[in-house]
Formats: structure tokens, C-alpha cells, sequence
């Protein structure tokens, strides 16, 4: 300890004031211990341990040690739980939406999650569109307009003149305005052909249709329906039976 002397009847108010002090570092004092009161040297890491004994530092930092430790116990037990009831929630029904590695809509089994739809997002020329993932049997359900059909009634269903029709190879809904065909159209294979008086506008075509001057090929606009036929891609065609 700096700041020592060895002059002896120095008064202590004359000594020399230390500057720092370590653990290691001895104190001469007075002590009075189990009754009896005599000079001693004190090292300072026993003089420190006894104040800390006596405001009760040390069982303070004992008891702060042991509540940030059951703090932190209990933090990562609660993360846990989570994670456990965000997981049992996941792809269920009520429970929390999952995507699998590649983004795709997954549903668990019972077991584990199974990718089911695949979302294809929208475009500025393009919308978005919804691609099953499942392999589909014949009892599997698609939701029209109309209601719910199993995949081995839709072949069925767009021969029904209520439902759908074929236009173009491809199936869209049905114009809801119903024409005929008039009795003086001739057939070329499967195309409608128009007679003169049609060319020449003596006759008068029904709505929806029109005809190529040079052709006589009778042409659909889409808008208006004509039963055992198809639009395609512009021209009526009888369907071949």
C-alpha cells in the first residue's frame, strides 16, 4: 500500500494517505473480536468480505444470480412453447397457414405436411393461378359456379347443354343467349358454309355470326350460343359426332 510510514509516535492525522489500495494490501486497526480488544493487521480482502457479509451483498448477488438464471430458464422454455404450439397448429385446420421450401400451400396428413397447391402470383399480364399438388382420383370435387362435380363428371358435364360448352379446345362457360342454325347452311367436313344470299346480303345472318366474303366460312363472334356446335377459334363447326 503506498502512503506507509515507519516513524513511530506519529499522529495519525500526520500519516500519509493512501493513494490505492488491493486485496492483498494489510490495514493496521483495532479490533474487538469475541470480547477482547487488541491492535491488528487487517488485509483489506478480509476487512471488504466482512462488510460485504455485513449489508448482505453477497446473498444479494446470489439471490440476482439465481433469479436471472431461472429468468432466462424460463424465457427459453416459453420460446419453446411457442414454437411447440405454432408447430402442432401448422397446415390444420384453425390452426396457421404453412409453406413448404418452394412457397407451396402444405397441409399435414396426420403425420407430416404434404405440399398441396402451388400459387403462381399475378402478373401485369397474367393472373395469378392455383396448381394442385395432390394426385387426383376420380372422386376428387372441383367447385364450379354450379356447384361441387367429381373429376369423372366433368367430361359429362360439358356435354350438358345446361352447363358448358367446347370452344376453341378450350372450355368456358356457356354464352346464355341460345341461337339456331338456319336450314339453307351447307357443310364443308365440319364447317358451316354460308349460301350466296348471305354474301351478297339478300338474307339476314342470325346474331353472333358473320360470313367470309370469299369463303362463304360462317364465322362465331363467341357471344351467342348454337347447340351441337363450337367455336373454333372463330369459325362455327358442326361437333363431330
Amino acid at each position: 500500500m503506498s502512503g506507509t510510514t515507519t516513524s513511530s509516535g506519529t499522529p495519525v492525522s500526520s500519516l500519509p494517505l493512501a493513494s490505492a489500495v488491493s486485496g492483498t494490501d494489510t490495514l493496521v486497526g483495532v479490533v474487538t473480536s469475541s470480547g477482547t480488544t487488541q491492535a491488528e493487521q487487517v488485509p483489506v480482502s478480509v476487512l471488504a468480505q466482512g462488510i460485504s457479509e455485513t449489508i448482505g451483498l453477497s446473498d444479494a448477488v446470489t439471490a440476482a444470480q439465481a433469479a436471472a438464471a431461472t429468468a432466462a430458464a424460463q424465457a427459453e422454455q416459453a420460446a419453446e412453447n411457442a414454437t411447440n404450439g405454432v408447430n402442432a397448429a401448422r397446415g390444420k385446420a384453425s390452426g396457421v397457414a404453412a409453406l413448404d421450401a418452394s412457397g407451396n400451400l402444405a397441409l399435414t396428413d396426420g403425420t407430416v405436411l404434404q405440399s398441396v397447391l402451388s400459387v403462381s402470383p399475378a402478373t401485369q399480364t397474367q393472373t395469378a393461378t392455383l396448381t394442385p399438388l395432390l394426385t387426383l382420383d376420380e372422386s376428387a370435387k372441383v367447385r364450379t359456379a354450379s356447384g361441387d362435380i367429381s373429376i369423372s363428371s366433368v367430361a359429362d358435364a360439358m356435354q350438358d347443354t345446361d352447363y358448358l360448352t367446347v370452344l376453341g379446345g378450350s372450355v368456358v362457360s356457356r354464352p346464355t343467349v341460345t341461337g339456331n342454325i338456319p336450314s339453307d347452311f351447307t357443310m364443308n367436313g365440319n364447317i358451316y358454309i354460308a349460301p350466296a344470299p348471305y354474301t351478297n346480303g339478300a338474307s339476314v345472318l342470325p346474331a353472333g355470326l358473320s360470313v367470309d366474303a370469299d369463303t362463304g366460312i360462317i364465322l362465331t363472334d363467341g357471344s351467342v350460343f348454337f347447340p351441337n356446335t363450337i367455336n373454333n377459334i372463330g369459325v362455327l363447326c358442326a361437333i363431330s359426332e
